[in-house]
């Protein structure tokens, strides 16, 4: 199992894969073709094990709204997942709620890799609040005899911020303390299994002034940090006050950019550049020009059964997946007409960084062009300085 170049929405996309150039040739052609000539099958299926979670964070509502929302059962989820429509899914990602809640954590992994035999890569989203709890589920989950066939299985903590910052963030006590205690047992256990570790950080206001410190944090422990911007949607956000506390304008987009442009933009990750360049951009009323693949090639499962597109809108629901088969759904008059919609109306204006490593491996030209863009860059710059 390899532990390099995860694509968990800033995994490592490398020049050595843009040798792969007719393999990755043919996937952009068939970006472009989904939604106008054929529908595709999903190639990344994600699931919200449960809606539960031991966070309290101030970017998300559902630890309180979904208090008391059921979860799948193992059989509900295979009912789910065994549909023909998810045989050519090749990433999975396991999310919440907090999944490390649900006891049968690791027969929930095994029934997907069961069910879907294309998967290559599985990640494991989890806040790492409880490091007892979460070692133990991680070590439950690499026991698995399906899980070796994999090429990467990676675990994504969440971190906001260093020392206080998390806490005021997640609105946990030590939650800086006990996250790290997770990354550190779990850098532990690496010693011994092998699998990718990584730290995700929501940007937002609070932590705008400690986004240096958190990547340096980051380097220190060896740990790549994915800086992702907030997202304020009524699926996360349900109340207009908190969305306006969290939204970055004005003074504090400027204060984003500048740190980005004068701490940051050397230590991301080549999948993770291009998005950052062009969130400034759309942020100043420009159209998104960056690949998608959440329209024609993701199907996520939501804990009560629903399948949805993406949590831009609340709207981009195709129907539950417990009452209807999911290929149903996937291929539904009501399915094409919210992805035009999504297309149309929500996509052009979209900052949400998802899994672009996983999107650069379907959409070859966009992030092609963006590599000969920066190497001709280099090569003038370098020419320059040879004149002065």
């Amino acid at each position: 199992m390899k532990t390099e170049n995860v694509g968990t929405g800033s995994g490592q996309v490398t020049i050595k894969n843009m040798l792969k150039v007719p393999s990755y040739f043919i996937s952009g052609v068939k970006y472009h073709a989904a939604g106008r000539i054929y529908t595709p099958k999903p190639l990344y299926g994600t699931l919200h094990v449960t809606g539960h979670c031991d966070s309290k964070c101030i970017m998300c509502s559902n630890w309180r709204k979904r208090i008391n929302e059921r979860e799948l059962t193992l059989a509900e989820i295979r009912h789910i997942f065994g549909n023909s429509l998810f045989k050519s899914v090749e990433k999975f990602s396991i999310s919440g709620g907090e999944p490390t809640l649900r006891e049968d954590l690791a027969q929930v992994a095994d029934t997907i890799l069961d069910c879907c035999p294309q998967i290559r890569e599985m990640v494991l989203q989890t806040n790492g609040l409880e490091p007892a709890r979460a070692v133990q589920r991680v070590k439950e989950v690499l026991a698995l005899p399906r899980l070796r066939k994999l090429e990467t299985f990676a675990i994504s903590v969440s971190l906001d911020g260093y020392g206080d910052i998390h806490e005021k963030i997640r609105r946990v006590p030590h939650a800086f303390e006990r996250a790290t205690e997770t990354i550190r047992k779990l850098k532990e256990l690496q010693r011994t299994t092998p699998f990718y570790l990584c730290s995700t950080c929501v940007v937002q206001p609070l932590n705008l002034s400690g986004l240096v410190r958190m990547s340096d944090f980051g380097r220190e422990l060896e740990l790549p940090i994915i800086f992702s911007p907030v997202c304020v949607s009524d699926y996360l956000v349900d109340s207009a006050d908190s969305k306006e506390a969290l939204r970055l304008k004005g003074d504090r987009l400027k204060e984003l950019k500048a740190v980005f442009e004068e701490h940051l933009k050397s230590r991301l990750m080549p999948s993770n550049l291009p998005f950052w360049q062009e969130y400034f951009s759309i942020a100043e009323g420009k159209k998104r020009r960056l690949p998608c693949y959440l329209c024609h090639y993701c199907a996520n499962v939501e804990s009560d059964g629903m399948l949805w597109m993406c949590v831009a809108d609340n709207s981009l629901v195709y129907g539950s997946a417990l009452d209807t088969p999911v290929d149903k759904l996937w291929y539904s008059d009501k399915a094409k007409e919210l992805r035009r919609k999504a297309e149309k109306n929500i996509c052009p204006t979209c900052s949400i960084c998802c899994d672009l490593a996983f999107a650069f491996r379907l959409e070859f030209f966009y992030y092609a062009g963006f590599l000969l863009q920066e190497k001709s860059k280099g090569l003038f710059s370098r020419r320059g300085s040879r004149n002065v």
